[in-house]
């Protein structure tokens, strides 16, 4: 799937991106990226620049390759084609650092939220893998700092629900949020959030921009998928768009 970006990110080749101005370093650098299979490309020609604070909007229909992309940047798939450096790491040397350092909110069919589970359960089981986080029994069944930790990362996108409701209870926007705040507990460099849109109409998917743009500006660089780019206007820093080849 070819990719085409624009935005203020700068950027060459088939993802060229305009300039606006003195950009920071970048915190992700993707040239002609692409990966492929014996089916054949899942995505290809990718050129993404993003720096600290930028979010990212990847449209595309379903097949694109929106949620391989995500998983390549968070250092979770092989790229086969092309250069990717995150966090000044190259790729796929670097992927299991990367891995410590990006933050996966949500990706179809490799990292979703358990519908059975309640909040607190997601809350607990993402204490457990904070940096720097004890195993000790009597941190287990505390989790103080995570719990104060999750309530941040709730004010910054906007979730107000109870820990005692499960998943499936949940609106597919505080869905979405809940798995953003989760991820933005890590406090990562990177976090990538697979179909921000889904189930979500185009009121629901500008407030959930709006949400997403908040976590950017704590200071990763947030790449977020949807299928439709429009509710993202004004608030994503930069538009890839993959489509058929």
């Amino acid at each position: 799937m070819d990719a085409e970006q624009t935005g203020p990110e700068e950027g060459t080749g088939a993802g060229a991106a305009e300039v606006r101005g003195e950009e920071p370093p970048p915190v992700v650098e993707a040239d002609d990226l692409g990966v492929r299979t014996r089916r054949g490309w899942v995505y290809r020609g990718v050129t993404l620049r993003a720096s600290a604070g930028t979010l990212v909007a990847v449209a595309g229909p379903g097949g694109s390759g929106r949620t391989s992309l995500l998983l390549t940047v968070a250092g979770r798939m092989r790229p086969t084609s092309g250069a990717l450096r995150v966090c000044g790491l190259d790729l796929p040397e670097g992927a299991a650092r990367v891995r410590g350092r990006a933050a996966v909110a949500r990706a179809g069919g490799a990292a979703e939220l358990e519908p059975e589970l309640r909040v607190a359960d997601h809350v607990r089981e993402r204490a457990l893998t904070l940096p720097g986080t004890a195993r000790s029994r009597e941190a287990r069944e505390s989790f103080g700092g995570a719990w104060k930790s999750f309530g941040a990362a709730c004010e910054v996108v906007g979730l107000d629900v109870p820990g005692r409701r499960r998943v499936r209870d949940l609106s597919p926007g505080d869905a979405t949020r809940l798995a953003l705040a989760l991820a933005v507990m890590e406090r990562p460099d990177v976090l990538v959030l697979d179909d921000l849109d889904a189930g979500s109409d185009g009121a629901g998917q500008h407030a959930l921009w709006s949400s997403a743009r908040r976590a950017a500006d704590l200071g990763a660089a947030v790449v977020a998928s949807t299928t439709e780019p429009s509710p993202a206007g004004g608030l994503a820093d930069v538009l890839l768009t993959l489509g058929e080849h």
